[in-house]
């Protein structure tokens, strides 16, 4: 058993089917997108290379800009709502002595739960007639003050976000919590002994002993919001007049109902590279950021 560790052919073995399976479901899936990229077809008829022009085109196209613009109020919401929720929730979790584990089971719950399900779940409870938002609205308030939550623009996207908050935030409130309950008591008990209380506490010493964890969660959150499809597809099909769509769910529309095949390359090639530059940078602000205790 030694000598087969010791081995180098050993770990080969391990390691090629690996990065077999990454090379066929990433790597190439990305090196076919930006090859169809530079052609105009349809799935079906001849390929015709027309070089730049997709990618020329996305910056002229306004359904694609409108729609990047969403990725990004998805981003903002994420950042400036749901990170400081979930260090919130967390925080008060970790403060609970009984019942603990129920409190860290129930809110992830909804992660668990698939999207489809949650999109379906968040339709019926926005519904005008019979859903029990406005069924309470009428209950408190005027008829008029009931509104059409997923058709109106106004409002749609905000529903989504909404939605999507609550199906995601509890993946993050585990990690937060993780990272808060690993903080070492005796810097805790020290600081106590020292009379901080429990807001400089938090601001001073548990803050900064889990922002490793929190870039973590900006990457993930980064990442996830530039590539949100399913909620948005499920819930708005990106309307109405297209005040959801989502560059993912118009790359769908463009790729396989228009059957733009290489515009709908070159829209995905934009998202990896949006993603792409987006996490470079965040990594690059984060990387030198370790916690010493």
């Amino acid at each position: 058993m030694n000598r087969a560790l010791k081995n180098p052919i050993t770990y080969v073995a391990f390691i090629i089917p690996t990065l077999a399976l990454y090379a066929l479901f990433f790597v190439y899936p990305v090196i076919v997108s930006f090859f169809y990229g530079f052609f105009r077809w349809d799935g079906i008829t001849e390929k015709v290379f027309i070089g730049f022009d997709n990618f020329t085109r996305l910056w002229q196209d306004e359904v694609f800009r409108k729609a990047l613009v969403n990725n990004f109020y998805f981003m903002a919401f994420s950042l400036i709502v749901n990170i400081p929720l979930v260090f919130l929730i967390s925080i008060i979790i970790s403060k609970v002595r009984r019942m603990r584990d129920f409190y860290k089971s129930a809110v992830f719950v909804p992660v668990v739960i698939s999207t489809a399900t949650v999109a379906i779940l968040f339709g019926v409870l926005y519904n005008y007639d019979s859903g029990l938002i406005n069924q309470f609205i009428r209950l408190v308030a005027p008829e008029d003050w009931a509104r059409e939550w997923l058709s109106d623009p106004k409002l749609a996207m905000l529903s989504i976000l909404i939605a999507n908050a609550w199906q995601n935030i509890g993946f993050f409130i585990v990690l937060c919590l993780a990272a808060i309950l690993n903080i070492p008591k005796e810097i805790v008990e020290a600081s106590k002994l020292d009379g901080v209380n429990g807001w400089q506490e938090t601001w001073s010493i548990t803050l900064p002993l889990v922002r490793p964890i929190l870039f973590v969660m900006l990457l993930l959150t980064v990442s996830g919001t530039m590539k949100v499809l399913d909620i948005v597809q499920i819930m708005t099909n990106g309307g109405p007049f297209q005040s959801t769509e989502v560059m993912s769910t118009y790359m769908l529309k463009v790729g396989f109902r228009s059957l733009e095949l290489g515009y709908g390359s070159a829209i995905g090639v934009a998202m990896f590279i949006i993603i792409l530059v987006l996490t470079g940078i965040l990594q690059r602000i984060t990387k030198s950021e370790e916690v010493q205790y």
